[in-house]
């Protein structure tokens, strides 16, 4: 592995693990038993470091969906399957990482969400798409608002004031599963009725 991509694995980790203010170019370099020259040969200042590390992240988190999609039998499953990947995902992350990098280096943060990064507007089309055509999803469906309606769903849960009164399964049964059941025909609500009995049944086991 070349020195710049293991910068960029192992300072996503530090940041990740304990936010972006107290992970300086020090610690970096001291966590990984290079000199702090080495970080700053192949990354400008943090800023730069941190647009590469978020660059890269979402861009394995894309592909990882994709294989996530193609390997489910049906679109719910996908989804139920995509869900699980991305709860498992950010578990893994201390909420300080996002809200540090909203407040110090906005930038940042900015241009990855301007850029699509973070929203995968093209795979979520995708999933909605094949829905219809597995005539799990209702064909009378407008794709685009559809696809548009649930970023704006993501986008309002990542809000601070919300997470604090919300965790994923209230926000799951409350609100992402009826709006699932209103894309679905009859056929997709009795797929989804089965896939949620399968769901229950192996928590409580």
């Amino acid at each position: 592995m070349e020195i710049r991509e293991r910068i960029i694995l192992e300072a996503g980790k530090l940041f990740a693990a304990k936010g972006v203010r107290q992970v300086t170019m020090d610690t970096i370099a001291q966590e990984m038993g290079i000199s702090k020259r080495t970080i700053y040969e192949n990354f400008k200042d943090k800023n730069d470091l941190l647009q590469n590390i978020l660059t890269e992240a979402t861009l394995q988190h894309k592909k990882n969906a994709i294989e996530i999609m193609n390997k489910a039998d049906n679109v719910i499953l996908a989804l139920f399957a995509f869900g699980e990947y991305n709860r498992e995902t950010f578990s893994k992350i201390n909420p300080l990482f996002f809200d540090e990098m909203k407040k110090y280096h906005p930038q940042v943060f900015q241009s990855i969400m301007n850029n699509g990064a973070v929203r995968n507007y093209e795979l979520t089309y995708t999933v909605l798409k094949r829905g219809v055509n597995e005539g799990v999803f209702l064909k009378e469906i407008n794709l685009d608002i559809a696809n548009l309606f649930i970023h704006h769903l993501l986008d309002f849960f990542q809000k601070p004031e919300v997470q604090e009164i919300c965790n994923h399964v209230e926000i799951f049964k409350s609100v992402h599963l009826p709006y699932l059941r209103g894309l679905c025909t009859d056929k997709g609500i009795d797929l989804l009725k089965k896939i949620i009995e399968k769901y229950e049944n192996s928590e409580i086991n």
